[in-house]
Order: structure tokens, then C-alpha cells, then sequence
């Protein structure tokens, strides 16, 4: 009998392989990977009810499977299912069917992955058929399987820019950049509108701190106008760990317009502004950063910091005051304080919270150091006085 084969609308599976990105946190974060899939057998067909007088038996049923999985009467569509492939064991659309319910409803993986072998039996020369247990195997974590379909898929269909793609997510789960590079870089020629194999492509490219290459490939996407918050957030941070604080600064304002409590944004934007020496503008998304986490120990001693390069002393001793209450013994608070009192001059002053500095087993080396550097400077300022005691000739 020759099988009947249609074309239905793509389904996106969501199964936990697909994961929203987020928003960077000072490194590039790991997103995770996004398999997809066309399954068929899933929908009500239209043309189906048109050609009604035509249909055997087998189709029939297999039409009001596919309607009652419209309804989301599960049970009924699975008995159709299965009364479809009873009366035609060589029809193939009811085992993609009942293999994405399986996969996707019931989760009974073992049954899915059998429909899905059984499509493969019968349609060994559609890619399709491999795609779909390709997908089923990388649901499951049988990466390895899942490759070795995707490849027999893409050499049955060497246009098909979707199996490229999810080739290049499982080899990515088998740790095989290189692999996924070439598979991505080919699903990219293939589909040059899909934004999917740049995203992937500039996440590879960081990994192997090709930073030049992933903002290309990153850009791509932002131009397509498909750019999601974390692709504008990780693009910011790229410019900046390059030093281009200005499209840096941009990126990360754009992020902060539409997501204010993205928290690694407003924090890289304040690292950006200290970047460029524009300490008021870093002290100030510290202080929304510290409004969101009154007790965050990191935030104080950087806003603390601030304050001291803003030339605001006393704003950063009582900063360093309120990290001491959340993180008493601190070393970080205590360097900042003693940074603030030898601005104002008080060197002595300074080498006292040093002193308490130097318990803090993190900073005990930095503050010996700054002791040292204190009292040189005491005895330059006693050696000012003594020439100026002089030069009056008293």
C-alpha cells in the first residue's frame, strides 16, 4: 500500500531539554540545549475529511486519533491509534502518533522509542522517520543514538537545516564542540533566517574564548530583531570583558529598560562605569543593587568602593560600617574604611582598621602590605613638615 504522507505544522516539544535563557552572571552561563521536532500524526487533518469517501479504514481511525489528540481525550486517541495500526501494520503515520504521545503525554519512554523504531522499519529511507527517533533518543539522554539518526537523517536529506541543528545539540551533549561547530555552521548556510545555530554557535565559540567570533555570531542574532534579554545581557558582557565599555554600556541599559531586577546586568553596568571612571554612576546601581539586597556582603564592599573612588569618604565609611553588621570581621569593609580615613589624611587612623584587617585571613596579606604603605606615608608627611618647619626657618 503506498503510505499517505502529509506535511504538519512544527511542534515544539517542551520536555525540559528546552530551557529560556537568563540573564549573565558575570560569566557566560550555561543555557542548556534545545532539541526540536516535527512529530506527525498529532492534528486533525483537513484534508483528511475532504477525501473521506477514500479513505480505508486504517486512515479513518487513524483521523479520529488525531482529532480526539486535538480535544486532548488521550485515552481515545491512543485506542485509535493502535486500532489504526492493527488494520494496517505498514501505515507509518499512526506510530509517529502514538510515539509522540507516548514521548510527550504519558512519558513512557520505552513505548515511544518502539513506535519510533517501528516508523524507522518501515520508512527507512525517510529522514523523518530518523529525525524522530534522533529526537526520542536525545529526550532520554541516549545522545550517542540520537547523533548516529541525525546523521543518517541529514545524509537521506542533506537540505534538512532543522537535523543539523539538533545534530549539533547532541554533540554538544557529548561534549564534541568541534562536532556541533560544523553542525551549526551548516544549519546556519542552510537556514540563514533562523537565529537558532548563531545562538548556539556564539556560546561554542565563548567556550574556546574565541571572543571576537562569538559577538559576531551573537550580533547576528541581535540584528535578526530575535536577540532575547540574556542574548543583549551576554553580548554586554562580551564588549566589556574586551574593553569596549561603550556598546557594553548600551546593552546593558537596554536589558535594565525592560528587566530593571536583572540582577547581573545592573551589576556588570556598575563595573562598566567604574571602568570608564565614572564612579558616581557605579555608586548609584550598586545602591539599587543593595535596595534589592539589603544584606548582600558583595554589593556593600563594592558600593563602599565606589563611594572611595567618587571621592565620597565618609558615604564609604558608613558603608563599610553596614557590612560589618551584616559580615562582622570583615576584611573587605575594613580596607575600605582605611582607604577613606587615608584620603581625609588620617594615616593612623587607617593602619588601626588595617590592623583588624589582618584577621580577616583573605586580606591579611593585602593589608600587611597597606601598613607597610602607611607608614611610609606617615614618615613622608612628618619629612614635608620637618622642610616646611625649615624652609620658615623656625
Amino acid at each position: 500500500m503506498m503510505k499517505r504522507r502529509r506535511t504538519l505544522p512544527c511542534v515544539m516539544i517542551l520536555l525540559g531539554v528546552i530551557v529560556v535563557m537568563s540573564g549573565c552572571t558575570g560569566t557566560m552561563p550555561d543555557t542548556g540545549t534545545k532539541a526540536v521536532t516535527t512529530i506527525r500524526g498529532t492534528e486533525g487533518s483537513q484534508e483528511a475529511v475532504g477525501s473521506a469517501p477514500t479513505m480505508t479504514e486504517a486512515q479513518r481511525a487513524y483521523h479520529n486519533a488525531s482529532e480526539f489528540y486535538r480535544v486532548r481525550e488521550i485515552g481515545k486517541a491512543i485506542e485509535n491509534y493502535e486500532r489504526s495500526i492493527a488494520l494496517d501494520p505498514t501505515y507509518v503515520d499512526p506510530f509517529y502518533g502514538l510515539g509522540r504521545i507516548y514521548l510527550v503525554e504519558t512519558q513512557e519512554f520505552d513505548k515511544a522509542l518502539d513506535m519510533y523504531r517501528s516508523a524507522v522499519e518501515l520508512a527507512p529511507g525517510d529522514a523523518y522517520s530518523h529525525t524522530s527517533l534522533a529526537y526520542a533518543y536525545f529526550v532520554v539522554g541516549e545522545y550517542q543514538l540520537s547523533v548516529e539518526e541525525y546523521v543518517e537523517a541529514v545524509q537521506l536529506d542533506p537540505g534538512n537545516a532543522d537535523a543539523y541543528l539538533n545534530l549539533g545539540y547532541a554533540y554538544e551533549k557529548m561534549n564534541m564542540d568541534l562536532a556541533a561547530l560544523n553542525a551549526y555552521r551548516r544549519a546556519q548556510e542552510l537556514k540563514p533566517s533562523d537565529t537558532r545555530a548563531s545562538q548556539s554557535l556564539a556560546q561554542i565559540y565563548y567556550r574556546a574564548k574565541m571572543y571576537d567570533q562569538s559577538i559576531a555570531s551573537f550580533e547576528r542574532v541581535r540584528r535578526s530583531g530575535a536577540a532575547s534579554q540574556y542574548t543583549l545581557s551576554t553580548l554586554g558582557f562580551l564588549y566589556m570583558k574586551l574593553g569596549d565599555y561603550e556598546n557594553a554600556e548600551t546593552l546593558f541599559l537596554t536589558v535594565l529598560q525592560k528587566s530593571p531586577d536583572d540582577v547581573a546586568s545592573r551589576s556588570n553596568l556598575a563595573t562598566v562605569y567604574r571602568a570608564k571612571g565614572d564612579y558616581d554612576s557605579a555608586a548609584a546601581q550598586y545602591e539599587e543593587l543593595i535596595a534589592k539586597r539589603p544584606d548582600d556582603p558583595s554589593y556593600l564592599a563594592a558600593l563602599a568602593d565606589a563611594y572611595n573612588d567618587a571621592g565620597r569618604h565618609d558615604s564609604a565609611i558608613t558603608t563599610a560600617r553596614r557590612l560589618l553588621q551584616v559580615a562582622p570581621g570583615s576584611g573587605s569593609a575594613y580596607v575600605a574604611w582605611a582607604k577613606a580615613l587615608e584620603r581625609k589624611g588620617d594615616f593612623e587612623g587607617a593602619i588601626s582598621k588595617l590592623e583588624s584587617a589582618k584577621s580577616d585571613p583573605e586580606w591579611r596579606a593585602h593589608a600587611v602590605k597597606e601598613i607597610e604603605r602607611q607608614n611610609q606615608l606617615i614618615e613622608r608627611a612628618q619629612q614635608q613638615k620637618l622642610r616646611e618647619l625649615w624652609d620658615s626657618g623656625e
